[in-house]
């Protein structure tokens, strides 16, 4: 019997201080959301994203976003009931 996780592809909800970051691409990571570089050699490169002042974000987890690396809605979960 399989479980299916229900919570795959969730965003992730962080809080985040100004700087430049980069979302990992390749899912390899150690340090998810975050690149930590598992990705050298091949061709998921990570997403560079810059935050002007401290605020929780939410970093897509299911791909679908049109705002990567943002969670915009369009896996059908509401982010007002989670800000």
């Amino acid at each position: 019997m399989t479980t299916e996780k229900k919570d795959k592809g969730m965003p992730i909800g962080i809080t985040l201080d100004p700087g430049v970051y980069y979302r990992c691409g390749c899912g390899k990571s150690k340090n998810l959301p975050f690149c930590d570089e598992s990705h050298s050699g091949s061709a998921d490169l990570p997403i560079r994203f810059e935050i002007d002042k401290r605020q929780k974000v939410f970093i897509c987890g299911c791909g679908l976003t049109g705002e990567q690396p943002f969670c915009d809605g369009s896996c059908g979960v509401s982010l007002a009931d989670r800000q």
